[in-house]
């Protein structure tokens, strides 16, 4: 009976932590939607999340919320770029066709993103 107990409380703390990105994890995590609009928050120097999904049509807007300035440059998949995003300020991209985007802040080149887009 303990080991059920035990188990029970694993999965609990397992599906607390769903949907947040652990350092260095690179795990795929759902990002938050607002209506239409993917969110990415740039932050501790990370894309989170780092790997997102998206449909046609739909807009990613990258939000950042470190004390340093952060761009969003597509690298393959799409062409977007932006200028030096300061804390609180944003950038958005409509998501114009589908297939995976690669992408980058040209500031921190390690910090990278993934947006996979579909129908």
């Amino acid at each position: 009976m303990p080991s059920r107990l035990l188990i029970a409380l694993l999965l609990l703390v397992l599906a607390a932590g769903c949907g947040e990105k652990e350092s260095g994890g690179g795990t795929a995590t759902e990002p938050a939607t607002d209506g239409n609009t993917v969110v990415v928050d740039m932050k501790d120097l990370l894309f989170v999340p780092e790997k997102a999904g998206a449909r046609v049509g739909q807009t990613v807007r990258w939000t950042n919320n470190d004390d340093v300035p952060h761009t969003v440059k597509a690298e393959s998949g799409a062409d977007f770029e932006s200028k030096s995003i300061s804390k609180g300020k944003t950038f958005e991209a409509k998501m114009t066709k589908a297939g995976t985007i690669d992408y980058v802040c040209t500031i921190h080149p390690s910090q990278t993103g993934s947006i996979t887009v579909a129908q």
